[in-house]
């Protein structure tokens, strides 16, 4: 099997009105650095938080988020591991930290933290998100999909079951039930560019390298800072054989989001693109 495409969306639990106030400000300065992607700042008031209450299990778990978006997996860990030492019951972190076990493929510690997330929220649906992937991962297919179900029953807006299971259609060469998941996510919130470059994704390997590009256009309009979705577009171009806009693209789209240098199959695409463009000349 292919590996699977982690889709997995992660979030912070924030619950101010548990906080001093001073600390409920540093709080509120960081939640709003973390919704602009200002991941430095965002760390720096939960670290203060950190010196000023080292037990506030809120600011690990918070910390951790960003550990993760930096991939930094083993201080992700850390830092789940500390809020759910200093709260029990902390469902978040709990499935937070199931998710690094993914990341790190550690398959037994991501069964039980997951599984301990749901004992103490069972119709949370970025866990039940987390175990479909999981089990997607390891082939139990049955207990996948069924998982999934769970998840779009409890809450059929929710985009991110469509875009989990539809991976997991991609990976398995099932592109039909793939662009099935695409176009709930796109009926069930039409205004978020990811479910458009993911159908376009799907249309690619459809052979249906018109809409693909529509869908990519569409993408585009939504949301012009994604970098994600000039990468893809740029990958099509390859296959369309127009080299230098290929080249273009991912590279813009690496400007936007340079983490991705560090993601071979995009490296491997890039330089492909730029091969052929030398040799076109």
């Amino acid at each position: 099997m292919k590996k699977i495409l982690v889709l997995i969306v992660i979030f912070m639990s924030f619950c101010s009105s548990a906080l001093p106030q001073s600390i409920e400000s540093l709080y509120k300065k960081g939640e709003e650095a973390m919704n602009k992607k200002e991941y430095d700042t965002a760390l720096s008031y939960f670290n203060i938080i950190l010196r000023k209450k080292s037990d506030e299990a809120e600011a690990h778990n918070s910390a951790g988020v960003i550990y993760m978006v930096y991939k930094d997996y083993d201080k992700a860990i850390e830092h789940f591991t500390k809020a759910i030492e200093n709260k029990k019951d902390f469902s978040r972190a709990y499935s937070n930290r199931g998710a690094v076990y993914i990341l790190k493929s550690d398959v037994e510690n991501a069964f039980l933290d997951l599984n301990k997330a749901l004992t103490l929220n069972p119709k949370d649906l970025m866990t039940l998100n987390s175990l479909g992937t999981l089990y997607g991962y390891i082939s139990k297919l049955p207990e996948s999909f069924e998982t999934f179900a769970k998840a779009e029953e409890y809450d059929p807006k929710y985009v991110d079951t469509y875009w989990n299971r539809g991976a997991l259609y991609m990976n398995l060469e099932r592109y039909d039930e793939a662009l099935a998941d695409a176009n709930k996510a796109i009926n069930a919130n039409p205004s978020l560019a990811k479910s458009y470059y993911f159908r376009g994704t799907v249309y690619k390997y459809l052979g249906n390298y018109d809409k693909a590009m529509e869908d990519y256009k569409k993408a585009e309009e939504l949301d012009p800072n994604d970098g994600e979705v000039f990468i893809r577009r740029g990958i099509l171009n390859l296959a369309l054989g127009e080299y230098q806009k290929a080249v273009d693209d991912i590279e813009y789209g690496l400007k936007l989001k340079p983490d991705l240098w560090h993601d071979k199959t995009v490296l491997d695409y890039y330089k492909q693109a730029k091969e052929n463009l030398t040799n076109k000349k």
